[in-house]
């Protein structure tokens, strides 16, 4: 707001120059002229000058519209040193549909108790296409899984993950081969896939991480395992198994949790799986731009994420 338009609203406060100008600290010769050369300016009168000092209609009209760019004002100023402060912004997330509905509630809630005003935007999708997005600075951060080496990306380790093969009991024994008793089979168990026929499968529709290392899997246990089934969404191909028809591939971050919350009361209850030497674990890992100035709220978001991820992991069986 300019100077004339705050010595009107002071005259208007106070209905007299004199007190008026003393709160400016000016004389009231320089406050009658700041009020005149406004006038002039609007082409109106802005006072009724008599024994009394008052408010003409347009006076009344400049003085509410005065106090609403005064409040705009004063909220821009606050709006702005919150965003100095790196107390206001937006953090953009990459992760895959079924660890956002498992893993990000409870420490979303936990973050917006400290930063109530920083917008989190979410995308979906697996970690490969989250790299091209981050690299066109359509993301701040990716929850991914062995994401390749890259240069221009920093990469803060959570942990390993292990693959493990999903189904129920009963489907796992119509196409068992072997000699153990698949009424002994529990989760957490290790079994060769060597002793097992081919058996259907669902897996993801798209190319993806986990999809790679299932097919490198089936590969060395020389499976050829047909797939009815395509969709990719971790989430729901549990749920697909729990009917008996088919099995699917999961690491184990999200196999416990999803056998858990699907096969409560199941007389056919799901198990999980580790596969007999398969080596290979997955890099759980928080992905970014290297070299970036980022604000408060960003950070403190990151270094959050990392380390709940990091509790969720050590006691993923639980």
């Amino acid at each position: 707001m300019e100077l004339a338009q705050k010595m009107f609203l002071l005259a208007a406060e106070e209905m007299n120059f004199t007190k008026a100008a003393r709160r400016a600290f000016v004389t009231q010769q320089c406050l009658s002229e700041h009020i005149q050369k406004l006038e002039k300016r609007l082409g109106t009168k802005l006072f009724l000058r008599g024994s009394h000092l008052q408010l003409t209609d347009s006076g009344k009209a400049l003085v509410s519209t005065l106090q609403q760019i005064q409040h705009l004002e004063e909220s821009l100023q606050h709006r702005i040193s919150e965003i100095e402060a790196g107390e206001i912004g937006e953090v953009r997330l990459g992760i895959s549909t079924t660890r956002a509905r498992l893993l990000l509630p409870r420490f979303l809630e936990h973050y917006h108790k400290t930063y109530p005003q920083v917008h989190i935007s979410i995308t979906l999708g697996d970690t490969v296409q989250h790299i091209q997005l981050i690299k066109a600075q359509k993301l701040d951060l990716i929850l991914g899984l062995d994401a390749p080496p890259d240069p221009f990306l920093e990469e803060l380790l959570i942990g390993r993950e292990q693959l493990m093969v999903v189904g129920t009991r009963s489907f796992f024994s119509q196409y068992h081969q072997g000699t153990t008793d698949p009424a002994h089979w529990k989760t957490g168990d290790t079994l060769s896939l060597k002793e097992f026929r081919s058996f259907p499968l669902i897996g993801n529709r798209e190319h993806s991480t986990l999809l790679e290392l299932v097919h490198s899997c089936l590969r060395e246990n020389h499976l050829d395992c047909p797939q009815p089934i395509s969709i990719s969404d971790i989430g729901t191909q549990i749920q697909l198994c729990q009917l008996g028809h088919t099995a699917t591939f999961c690491n184990d971050m999200l196999a416990y949790p999803l056998i858990r919350e699907v096969g409560k009361s199941s007389k056919d209850p799901l198990l999980a799986f580790y596969v007999a030497g398969e080596t290979h674990t997955m890099r759980s890992s928080i992905l970014r731009l290297k070299a970036q100035v980022r604000p408060r709220y960003l950070e403190d978001f990151t270094e959050g994420l990392l380390k709940y991820m990091k509790e969720i992991t050590n006691k993923k069986f639980g």
